[in-house]
């Protein structure tokens, strides 16, 4: 028997609350079951060659059209309840504690806050039986949570067994781990693994973190040329040289900034035996030739128009160009999760651990939802650029931050990435630009979102707002980009980059006191909402912006 159990918004069904999600709803804890699972009325499937290369599917189902028509299927979890009045556990499906209902009281039961979860994605109701008795058994197990002490931390709360009095303190729970048995709820099944569960708080972040993969809606025409290709074709001669003398390896590493798991597809390509396809990055650089262009009008097809604007005589040293979006579509997919293991966010490649579908080969699908907003361009100038990342106290105090995020991500199982002094400077100025636009746009900073162009061929940033609605482009947004409207807020934007709350703290950028990748930034100053930020608030420095002391020369912008 199904039963309506409450609604969801598109938005949350593509981010956190998706398929393999623990989701809190007024009548109970339910998880999300495969989205391969739920009832379409309407197909609401849309065709985009850009996806379907990348991800390797025919086709997108869009949660956002008729979705009222759409059922999304859960199922309870995790099956253990408390009752918060007597403190009687029940694994049963009941919504009202049995012992209070029998003295004539109606008393909710609210779910157990831990559940175990392993690395590849499983995830199992704790085993309170197990974990009080241990080896030793009990016939008709009844358990029992109660509470000694005001603190109200783990170690005075208590789990105890009516029929065999057995009693354990919660002080150690965290430390409990058991080998998986492979179960998926979301999906209905189990599978072999080899990894150890771990206990994991319900509400943690860390159960679930999904894999969106975010595109525009730009004309198809543009940039379809891999930037890995582009650079081994621009530097062929001089590879085929190195091939022949011995010193390809070192030639390719240093002059493409490239790994060396990499070097079998640079002879690829050098001996034209390369496939090429639709990746992240081609499409990621498709849409830079595209908005460099400045004049693009494709509502016809796209949707998507951009135009460019003049720059501010006191902007035009940093920036070669600023062009406004009017139009901006986006479709968002979500290509599954992850558990226990947050994703890189320069790895575009990674694979998610965990699939969405249930049998993503039969359905051929994957749910998605589309956006219509506006955003602002900022195309830096790149001989200014290359002029300030030449400079030496530059290359010395980034590379400390540079050095100290490549040693995390070799602790996280990552390889160390070549990276450049304007991946700070572009990021950090988005954070300032992010935080001054909400105070004019009528956008909230969570509503904003940035979209990075950084590497050698790109260099510049799209500030934007998206939307399932057309509050997404209500114009707030690009009426900034007038000449002197956009400078009143670049130089209030850099101003406030000059103060922090935790200064001198913060300003001293020592990274020995710092548990985040940056240097001078903070929750107080440069961090914006995890759904603005691509790189999840690291690789920032305010020094960067604007001097923040006598003496400093870091930074890129004079006021």
């Amino acid at each position: 028997m199904s039963k309506q159990m409450g609604q969801l918004r598109p938005s949350q069904l593509l981010f956190y609350h998706g398929p393999g999600a623990i989701v809190d709803m007024l009548k109970g804890s339910v998880m999300i079951m495969a989205a391969d699972l739920w009832d379409f009325r309407r197909k609401n499937e849309i065709e985009d060659e850009r996806v379907r290369n990348a991800l390797g599917v025919s086709r997108l189902r869009l949660l956002n059209e008729g979705q009222d028509k759409i059922c999304i299927t859960a199922r309870p979890f995790p099956k253990w309840k408390i009752c918060p009045k007597c403190g009687m556990m029940t694994e049963w499906e009941e919504i009202q504690c049995y012992h209070c209902e029998k003295k004539g009281l109606k008393v909710e039961l609210f779910p157990s806050r831990f559940v175990l979860a392993c690395k590849n994605g499983h995830i199992h109701d704790f085993p309170w039986i197990d974990w009080l008795h241990e080896e030793k058994g009990c016939k008709q197990p009844i358990l029992k949570m109660t509470y000694q002490g005001i603190a109200g931390s783990l170690s005075d709360m208590y789990v105890q067994c009516v029929k065999c009095k057995k009693k354990k303190s919660l002080a150690h729970i965290m430390s409990f781990t058991k080998a998986c048995n492979g179960e998926r709820p979301w999906i209905g099944d189990e599978e072999p693994c080899s990894e150890q569960m771990e206990t994991v708080l319900r509400g943690a972040s860390k159960l679930y973190t999904p894999l969106i993969f975010s595109t525009l809606g730009v004309p198809l025409s543009d940039g379809k040329d891999d930037i890995l290709v582009e650079r081994v074709k621009r530097h062929k001669e001089a590879l085929n040289i190195a091939k022949k003398t011995g010193f390809f390896k070192q030639m390719a590493t240093e002059l493409l900034k490239i790994e060396e798991i990499q070097l079998s597809l640079v002879e690829q390509i050098l001996n034209e035996d390369h496939e090429q396809s639709v990746s992240y990055e081609t499409i990621r650089k498709q849409e830079w030739n595209t908005i460099i262009k400045k004049n693009v009008d494709d509502l016809e097809d796209t949707g998507f128009k951009c135009m460019g604007v003049d720059v501010h005589e006191q902007m035009r040293p940093y920036f070669s160009s600023i062009v406004k979006i009017e139009s901006l579509p986006e479709i968002q997919v979500l290509r599954g999760f992850t558990r226990l293991h947050y994703l890189d966010p320069f790895d575009t490649t990674e694979i998610p651990v965990c699939s969405v579908m249930k049998d993503i080969r039969s359905s051929g699908w994957l749910p998605a939802v589309k956006n219509l907003g506006e955003g602002i361009f900022f195309q830096f100038d790149i001989q200014k650029l290359i002029e300030w990342e030449n400079r030496e106290c530059v290359k010395k105090e980034l590379y400390t931050i540079f050095d100290r995020y490549n040693k995390r991500r070799q602790q996280m199982g990552n390889t160390s990435i070549h990276l450049k002094a304007r991946h700070i400077l572009i990021h950090t100025f988005s954070h300032a630009m992010i935080q001054e636009f909400a105070r004019f746009s009528g956008y909230a900073t969570t509503s904003l979102r940035e979209r990075l162009y950084c590497n050698e061929e790109m260099h510049g940033v799209l500030i934007y707002t998206a939307s399932t609605d057309s509050e997404g482009g209500l114009g707030g947004l690009i009426e900034l980009s007038k000449p002197d409207n956009l400078y009143e807020i670049f130089v209030r934007a850099l101003e406030k980059m000059e103060h922090c709350s935790s200064d001198p703290h913060c300003s001293d950028a020592r990274f020995e006191l710092q548990s985040t990748i940056n240097g001078a930034a903070c929750h107080a100053c440069g961090f914006v909402s995890e759904t603005s930020c691509e790189w999840g608030n690291q690789l920032l420095d305010r020094r960067t912006l604007i001097p923040l002391s006598n003496g400093e020369d870091l930074a890129f912008f004079e006021l």
